[in-house]
């Protein structure tokens, strides 16, 4: 079965990772969405205006950037001891979760953002213990910052470096300081390109006043995402429940990276009140915290049964909303 598989720490999931991602992304293929690049952040939109007129390309260069972010954030889990053992499984819900609905199939800005919020992630990581972490925390306020660069609520992850530096790190003013400037840099550059251009006022309404505040209104779900939805928040809810239950043992190391996974799930939800747009998108952000979160959950579960019944809800639920959707 696909949780029992992924359980284990094999190469093979290499290999059956991508046939999965590929089984699901077949459905963007067939109806692929229109990259919307109107007011985007300045990263995106230099990067997916080349894409916006083949849409077949964008696609798959969204699949191959979702299989890569659910490998890297696996590896970065397993190699910080961030879970119990290591495992495959948060590759895996990693994938689902960035592929849950026909409107998540597509190269949109958090594609982007999720990879710089992984290698920034990655750098707090491995600050534990180290002498000193200046570069660390540099290199993790600038990736947070490029993060920003493609997707503005982004913006609500800064607060998460200093919450890092108090959960794994004794107080150093330099380190808080040198992590400031990694924030301050993408946009020292991305400012004087603007106003070297003259056109700073565009950047400020266009890319961060007019998505936060004319926001596209609401739509309308098909009867068979609530089902889907439904199965989601149980597999979270549980969980979460799962991972209190158990937050007081393990290694040190562990607890105070499961206590950050925390703070990123929050941040992440809060992150859903900047969006530009009422959509199922928006909630990517979650998708990294959650998917350390259910892998917990599931690693710990002693009802492999029950296991596989969760998982294999949860992916009818997908491929009955995308026919829907489709068809």
């Amino acid at each position: 079965m696909i949780i029992r598989f992924f359980k284990s720490n094999t190469a093979s999931a290499f290999f059956l990772l991508p046939l999965i991602a590929i089984a699901i992304w077949v459905f963007g293929f067939i109806h692929p969405q229109p990259l919307t690049v109107n007011h985007a952040m300045p990263l995106y939109d230099l990067l997916a205006m080349p894409l916006a007129k083949i849409p077949w390309l964008s696609t798959l260069v969204a699949l191959i950037l979702i299989v890569a972010e659910a490998f890297i954030l696996n590896y970065i889990v397993n190699e910080n001891e961030v879970l119990i053992k290591k495992t495959n499984l948060t590759a895996l819900f990693y994938l689902v979760f960035m592929s849950n609905n026909n409107s998540m199939l597509d190269l949109h800005p958090l594609v982007f953002s999720n990879l710089f919020l992984l290698f920034a992630f990655s750098k707090i990581f491995n600050s534990y213990r180290k002498d000193l972490a200046f570069s660390q925390f540099f290199d993790a306020g600038l990736l947070i910052s490029i993060a920003t660069l493609f997707y503005f609520p982004c913006i609500v992850f800064f607060p998460v470096i200093g919450i890092s530096l108090i959960i794994f790190r004794p107080f150093n003013w330099r380190e808080w300081a040198i992590s400031f400037l990694g924030v301050l840099v993408p946009y020292i550059f991305v400012f004087t390109w603007y106003f070297w251009n003259n056109k700073l006022h565009q950047l400020f309404f266009d890319k961060f006043v007019f998505p936060m505040v004319f926001k596209r209104p609401s739509f309308d779900l098909p009867q068979s995402f609530y089902f889907l939805v439904t199965v989601g928040w149980l597999i979270v809810i549980l969980s979460f429940g799962k991972l209190f239950s158990g937050l007081g043992g393990g290694a040190q190391k562990t607890k105070k990276a499961i206590t950050l996974t925390l703070w990123l799930f929050l941040f992440s939800i809060l992150s859903l009140f900047l969006a530009p747009a009422v959509s199922t998108v928006y909630f990517s952000l979650l998708a990294i915290p959650a998917a350390i979160i259910c892998s917990n959950y599931f690693l710990k579960q002693k009802k492999e049964l029950w296991g596989e019944i969760l998982f294999l809800l949860l992916m009818v639920g997908i491929f009955v909303d995308l026919i829907a959707t489709i068809f």
